[in-house]
């Protein structure tokens, strides 16, 4: 079977299990999206690449060149030491448990989904998502995103954990830094990152964001995969894991966000929030 008809095949595939999401996630509560007044954007035109889409009735579309997305806890505590950025809005999921939350957008107790502009490149638009966003609520808080910002390039920082992957080899070692790509059909190939390998799977966020894209045919659009233990189920962010996504920044042409995140300060920042009981440590797995 040629590259071609195999994709047909996961397209199709991924188009019914969309679906069948989409009908699951019409009664379920859905996420807000907040633009601060003096910032809302003007109504947006289509961008060759990514169709227009529909303005929601909180304002009009948002345009940017790269949408980078940090989900919970590796990407978006390392975005969230960017400091040279503007706050333009926030995404509020009904029923997420905001106690303690501060609103001071650089403090490390900042539980918010908030997006913001690089100030050093104001086309470029960041979301660390404080949020540990479940798989029932994930196709809604990515149709969200999807429908107020048009972004003609979307990174998506992940993780995924050695004890879910399928590498077919019972004696894999895994190097630091551990990385693996997905991408949308016809987005631009990257080689520095291997692509992730059939038959394994990602969930929840990064999975939502891209099956929408990919059912809509948004090119450019990628998964970045760095490793993340987790152990008596709780994340094990390690300092390594970060740093794999900073350097996956770097080989996905977005050197300015890679350059302004700072690896030392996220994993502090993980250690004083204890999000979900989460625990860091640095190069090593296991104690």
């Amino acid at each position: 079977m040629d590259y071609s008809e195999d994709h047909h095949r996961y397209q199709s595939s991924d188009e019914e299990d969309f679906q069948e999401s989409v009908d699951k996630a019409v009664t379920l509560p859905k996420p807000i999206l907040l633009w601060r007044s003096e910032t809302a954007p003007p109504t947006a035109t289509a961008s060759p690449t990514h169709p227009s889409t529909p303005a929601a009735a909180t304002g009009a579309v948002r345009t940017c060149s790269t949408l980078i997305v940090g989900t919970a806890f590796g990407g978006s505590s390392l975005l969230h030491t960017v400091q040279g950025k503007t706050l333009l809005g926030s995404l509020v999921l009904p029923g997420v448990d905001l106690k303690d939350n501060s609103l001071d957008v650089n403090s490390p107790s900042n539980a918010s989904c908030n997006i913001y502009r690089l100030d050093a490149d104001p086309t470029t638009l960041m979301i660390p998502c404080n949020y540990e966003i479940k798989d029932k609520d994930s196709l809604n808080f990515a149709k969200a995103i999807m429908n107020n910002i048009q972004a003609s390039r979307i990174v998506i920082m992940d993780t995924n954990s050695p004890s879910t992957y399928l590498s077919g080899s019972p004696d894999i070692e895994y190097n630091y830094p551990w990385l693996r790509l997905l991408h949308t059909m016809g987005s631009t190939t990257v080689t520095k990152i291997p692509t992730l390998e059939v038959p394994n799977l990602v969930q929840n966020l990064g999975a939502a964001l891209m099956s929408y894209c990919e059912v809509r045919g948004l090119s450019d659009t990628y998964l970045l995969l760095s490793l993340q233990e987790h152990v008596y189920g709780k994340a094990l962010t390690t300092a390594a894991t970060l740093r794999g996504l900073k350097e996956g920044l770097a080989s996905l042409g977005c050197p300015l966000v890679a350059n302004a995140v700072d690896v030392s300060k996220a994993v502090k920042q993980i250690q004083d929030k204890r999000v979900g009981s989460n625990r860091t440590r640095e190069d090593r797995l296991y104690a």
